[in-house]
């Protein structure tokens, strides 16, 4: 089951990786032309927001899987 856990990180390490390429990819530049500064800034932070959150769900897999699948007696 851990190494099911190092995949799952990898994959959303990948995942927060490609929100990198958003704004060239979907064209933001053109795109949001129409709207106003405030909603573009907003657009760019919550990308960013998901993405750091996706890669620190990635890292925390990645690095901590025996001490997520662990069994604690409490």
């Amino acid at each position: 089951m851990e190494i099911h856990f190092k995949i799952i990180g990898v994959l959303l390490i990948a995942l927060a990786l490609v929100h990198i390429v958003f704004p060239k990819y979907f064209n933001w530049d053109k795109e949001f032309k129409s709207l106003s500064l405030i909603n573009r800034q907003m657009m760019t932070v919550h990308t960013f927001f998901i993405a750091l959150t996706v890669l620190l769900m990635g890292l925390l897999c990645l690095t901590s899987s025996t001490e997520i699948i662990g069994n604690k007696s409490w």
